[in-house]
């Protein structure tokens, strides 16, 4: 059960990184004049993703206590 959780955390946070870089790149690709190269939305992604995990963990872990 624990193994399941996991796996579907870090889902949920690979699939919100995937999001966030996605429309971070394409904002700098259509903005310019923000000054912001598009490879820094990857940064953005990576960022988005360890909270993502670790919240989506952290409510299926006290979900499944009830």
């Amino acid at each position: 059960m624990t193994l399941k959780r996991i796996a579907i955390s870090l889902l949920l946070g690979l699939a919100a990184g995937l999001f966030a870089y996605f429309l971070a790149w394409g904002l700098f690709t259509t903005h310019p004049e923000l000054g912001m190269e598009p490879a820094r939305g990857r940064t953005l992604g990576i960022w988005v993703s360890i909270p993502a995990f670790l919240a989506s963990l952290i409510y299926l872990s006290a979900r499944n206590r009830r």
